[in-house]
């Protein structure tokens, strides 16, 4: 097993604690998508998520929609913590972004290599079984704007991780020590009450959001898949939306106000919207 993980552990690390979207999170963005693949993709995910992975297996991560997860429940072990974002800087008051250090490894060059397994027709089976699940993970994480930005300040000159180092107060309205935080929560959108796997309950609460999702933002079906895209791209939507929306109308060390929490769950909604649709027409072509 420790071979068949060799090519996507290569780049061993320290970790932040952060987990874009929580589980919830990412299983919505899980199944939009697996809604929408078509059935030859569909057929092969499904054959490269029923492949066990031994130390690797869990119960709970042996379908599509559960599965998008797996990425973060074993971080810690294989050492894959900065696979979950890239820091792109910019300053919130003119500080010098030459302060934060470019990383060794990052979200996009981990969506990329698992693209790259997924396509190799050489690929062991295991390994492709473990880039799927990566690919899942790592389409939703990359998103989430703070996964894609680090905010540099005075206080602050390498950056504030994601948000990470941006205190909140708590009240009866937000329970949130951090931006980060509050962000992987889209605002109160998401509970992270969901159990895995899923208890019909809380599947038929996974498709009510889902469906409201979808309401709002319709996915848009090509029988024609396009060509593989840029995941910097995406990084950097995520970067813009963190100088526009992510750090305006909020303070360090301040409640956050009902108004920017209402601002932060319409954006989770469409970016899990984007995110959903964007996974389903990667797999689809590459599958």
């Amino acid at each position: 097993m420790t071979k068949c993980l060799a090519s996507l552990c290569a780049f061993l690390c320290l970790q932040l604690s952060v987990q874009a979207w929580n589980a919830e999170g990412h299983m919505v963005v899980a199944q939009i998508a697996y809604t929408h693949l078509n059935p030859a993709a569909k057929a092969k995910c499904d054959a490269l998520i029923a492949v066990p992975l031994g130390t690797y297996s869990r119960s709970d991560s042996s379908n599509f929609v559960t599965s998008a997860s797996w990425a973060d429940d074993f971080k810690g072990s294989l050492g894959t913590g900065i696979w979950h974002y890239i820091d792109l800087p910019f300053s919130l008051d003119g500080t010098s972004t030459s302060g934060v250090a470019v990383a060794s490894f990052d979200v996009v060059q981990a969506i990329n290599l698992s693209i790259a397994t997924l396509q190799n027709p050489t690929a062991i089976q295991s390994n492709q079984a473990v880039s799927l699940r990566y690919l899942i993970h790592f389409v939703g994480d990359i998103q989430q704007p703070l996964h894609c930005s680090t905010a540099v300040s005075a206080a602050h000159t390498g950056g504030d991780a994601g948000g990470n180092s941006f205190s909140l107060i708590t009240n009866n309205v937000s329970s949130w020590f951090n931006l980060h935080s509050l962000w992987d929560a889209g605002g109160g959108f998401l509970t992270n009450s969901l159990s895995r796997p899923l208890s019909t309950a809380s599947q038929n609460t996974l498709n009510a959001k889902v469906a409201l999702i979808e309401a709002d933002y319709p996915y848009n079906y090509s029988t024609n898949p396009g060509t593989i895209p840029n995941p910097m791209n995406w990084a950097q939507e995520g970067l813009n939306l963190a100088k526009t929306v992510c750090y305006v109308g909020i303070t360090n060390s301040a409640t956050p106000s009902t108004s920017y929490l209402n601002t932060a769950m319409a954006t989770t909604e469409q970016r899990m919207a984007q995110g959903g649709h964007r996974l389903a027409d990667l797999l689809n072509t590459i599958f």
